[in-house]
């Protein structure tokens, strides 16, 4: 399969990439959002659907109370009932994982073959960093930092909006986290973890790898934005508002 990307690269790269391997790194990435868009939508869709459910799932703990095992056989009825497909959720995301990983070692397979590596201030096969007198560890450049940030946003954008709780419902609380809020915390965790990684590690790869990420990520946000909205994000932003009031 490696083989495969690497031949995709490289037909981009001599026929609509101009020779030049930055370029053709941007055409692959508005490719390859275009073909995942379908995987997004899916994605989002399974995500709107389980918010959907969870008065219902509330009712089926309730009502089969501690036994675990016909909770589990009721919600899987319901699932069926309203055409959810817990596996559904996870598809998009693997799917798109191989293929990343793929395009991944496809590129570090290109650099290592006499392309043209320039490509606006950088070089392609060069990692992104600079360094400062007195810190002992190069930092990242604007590549690995918009990679980073692009990522968080996005992120924050798929998790579906919480509501906040009364005081009332937080001391009730006792029995287990609801799916949305596990799904939630989830998220979160993964919310940090990629840009983190990129921040840490960009540093250390190929500034071609950057470039995808970064370009790749701007077209997911604005995928999502028509998919579900600001999200997540827009508890950020309504917070940001009001400080900027205050001040």
């Amino acid at each position: 399969m490696g083989n495969i990307f690497l031949d995709l690269v490289l037909f981009i790269y001599n026929t609509i990439g101009f020779h030049n391997l930055g370029v053709a790194i941007v055409e692959i990435a508005v490719l390859t959002r275009v073909i995942f868009y379908p995987f997004l939508r899916q994605q989002a869709h399974y995500t709107k659907k389980m918010s959907e459910l969870q008065p219902h799932i509330k009712a089926l703990k309730e009502k089969h109370g501690d036994n675990k095992q016909a909770f589990a056989t009721a919600q899987m009825e319901l699932f069926k009932q309203h055409g959810v497909n817990p596996a559904a959720g996870c598809l998009p995301s693997v799917v798109q994982l191989v293929v990343l990983f793929g395009l991944y070692g496809a590129l570090y397979a290109a650099l290592k073959q006499n392309l043209n590596l320039n490509f606006l201030a950088w070089n392609m096969g060069q990692p992104d960093r600079f360094s400062v007198a007195g810190i002992p560890f190069p930092l990242p450049g604007l590549l690995v930092v918009l990679a980073a940030g692009t990522q968080f946003i996005q992120t924050k954008m798929m998790m579906p909006i919480q509501p906040a709780k009364p005081p009332a419902a937080k001391a009730s609380e006792g029995q287990g986290k609801e799916f949305m809020e596990e799904f939630a915390e989830a998220q979160s965790s993964m919310i940090w973890l990629f840009p983190l990684m990129f921040l840490f590690l960009g540093t250390q790869w190929p500034s071609g790898l950057a470039l995808y990420w970064s370009v790749s990520s701007v077209l997911a946000i604005i995928q999502q934005y028509q998919v579900t909205g600001l999200g997540g994000l827009e508890q950020y932003i309504v917070k940001l508002k009001q400080y900027g009031t205050r001040h």
